[in-house]
């Protein structure tokens, strides 16, 4: 009878290199760098990057119906979220002040409408007024 082992010793190149390895994988899996996003802050503003400072937008909803707002950015609709008709709503974005910012608004089965253009200012406080009569009045927007 033939018995076969294995010798795993400290001179088989795949024990000494294996625990580099698994240190290597690991390191990279910390993130936590300083420009890094803690979703547990309720203060952190989700999807910003380093050159972008917060801005609030406060929406007045003067129609029945509900609206959603987003905002536009260089052709991108960023969401910001939905607003009950009649009823107000505050939003925080990270948003890069040398980017003008404007807003679009879709009238849940309904028409829409888009405002004006806006310069905006590193902690800057933008509003936003959605009319009673979405497509025959404008929605307009403007600097605190």
């Amino acid at each position: 009878m033939m018995c076969v082992t294995m010798n795993m010793s400290l001179h088989n190149p795949l024990i000494r290199v294996l625990p580099l390895a698994l240190a290597a994988v690991l390191s990279g899996c910390g993130g936590g760098g300083a420009g890094s996003h803690n979703p547990f802050d309720p203060n952190a503003i989700p999807g910003s990057s380093a050159g972008e400072d917060p801005i609030q937008i406060d929406v007045q909803n003067s129609n029945f119906n509900d609206v959603t707002i987003w905002a536009i950015r260089s052709g991108q609709r960023i969401r910001l979220g939905r607003v009950t008709g009649k009823t107000d709503e505050r939003f925080r974005i990270a948003w890069n002040p040398a980017i003008p910012i404007y807003f679009a608004i879709d009238e849940v089965g309904g028409r829409g409408c888009r405002t004006n253009s806006l310069s905006v200012d590193p902690n800057a406080r933008v509003w936003v007024v959605i009319p009673a009569n979405i497509g025959l009045q404008p929605c307009q927007a403007g600097r605190r």
